[in-house]
């Protein structure tokens, strides 16, 4: 079964978990890029969460780059995502808005895997659980900035295993 992971990351934290869990599970990735990318320096600053909070609570959905690879030609794609005001980053509700609908790739998000810095990803969760119904395991994860992260491994490697067929 081929499987690719479809994320965004904006300071590298969903990046680094996609990378991790791609070696696990022999995926492919392909990051999802704003064609206009919020600034960040590597640090969460007022803008960086007034840019990124703003578009989710209003529901926009910034335009996105061409991806590096057609996640259509997989069996499963597995979706990694920041939490951000206790949603899907807006990238990545993009992605699902544009392509889960017209491209129907809905069915083959089959996982997720969210970030955040306060831990608590139920919110993001339920929304995805929401706009992809067929959804199965997720796995809530920690900003490294937050002592949880310490189990982001143990939770990721307990992850892959439920993802292998």
């Amino acid at each position: 079964m081929s499987t690719i992971i479809v994320y965004y990351s904006l300071d590298g934290n969903t990046a680094k978990a996609a990378e991790a869990l791609a070696n696990m599970i022999g995926a492919e990735l392909c990051e999802i890029q704003p064609v206009k990318p919020i600034k960040s320096a590597g640090r969460q600053t007022f803008s960086t969460i007034m840019t990124g909070g703003g578009q989710v609570t209003f529901g926009i959905c910034p335009k996105l780059k061409a991806f590096s690879a057609d996640p259509g030609r997989y069996d499963r794609i597995i979706l990694g995502t920041p939490v951000w005001a206790g949603k899907c980053a807006a990238p990545v509700y993009g992605f699902i808005k544009k392509y889960c609908k017209t491209h129907a790739l809905a069915d083959k998000i089959q996982a997720a895997f969210t970030l955040s810095g306060s831990g608590d990803n139920s919110g993001c969760v339920r929304q995805l659980q929401k706009l992809l119904p067929n959804i199965g395991p997720t796995v809530s994860l920690a900003d490294k900035s937050n002592s949880l992260s310490a189990d982001n491994e143990k939770k990721l490697r307990e992850f892959a295993e439920q993802l292998k067929p």
